[in-house]
């Protein structure tokens, strides 16, 4: 009964393993084309001629720089996916990098005349807590590797 079980458990980490990669291929993919219309997009808008101004209007600029972060959000996606094929762990810091670069594109990109006040202060409490999360993040990553590098200098004196 448990050699089925480790069986059947072996067998879910490769299929999960494979999906992961499929994923992975596919948002290479989404990136890389995303890259390319982007240069595309900055073309047109550079040199549109219908524009007597060769430098870019603000709608367009904001257009570019939201398709900018799309591209940042999609690298960070890719991140995640390789430590998890390295490591076989999703790790929180990478993820709420992500998020904290999606919610900086809204907050960049955002028209205060469309939203509600509620939803601007929402938008507030979601970049503190992001924030939070972040920094406390790293403050364990610190004392970890405090005591890393203080495990590390005990068997180094012991050797000598």
């Amino acid at each position: 009964m448990d050699k089925n079980v480790a069986k059947i458990v072996a067998l879910m980490h490769t299929i999960k393993m494979w999906m992961s990669f499929i994923v992975f291929i596919v948002m290479t993919i989404i990136v890389a084309l995303s890259i390319v219309e982007l240069g595309i997009v900055l073309y047109w808008d550079i040199f549109d001629p219908t524009d007597d101004v060769l430098f870019l209007e603000i709608d367009e600029l904001f257009r570019i720089f939201g398709f900018f972060f799309i591209i940042l959000i999609g690298f960070e996606l890719m991140e995640t996916i390789e430590m998890y094929f390295k490591e076989n762990v999703i790790h929180a810091e990478v993820v709420l990098l992500v998020a904290v670069i999606a919610v900086s594109r809204k907050v960049i990109l955002l028209d205060l005349e469309k939203y509600d006040p509620i939803a601007i202060i929402g938008l507030g409490i979601i970049i503190l807590a992001l924030g939070g999360c972040y920094y406390l993040i790293k403050l364990s990553h610190r004392d970890r590797d405090r005591e890393r590098d203080r495990e590390r200098e005990r068997e180094r004196d012991e050797k000598i």
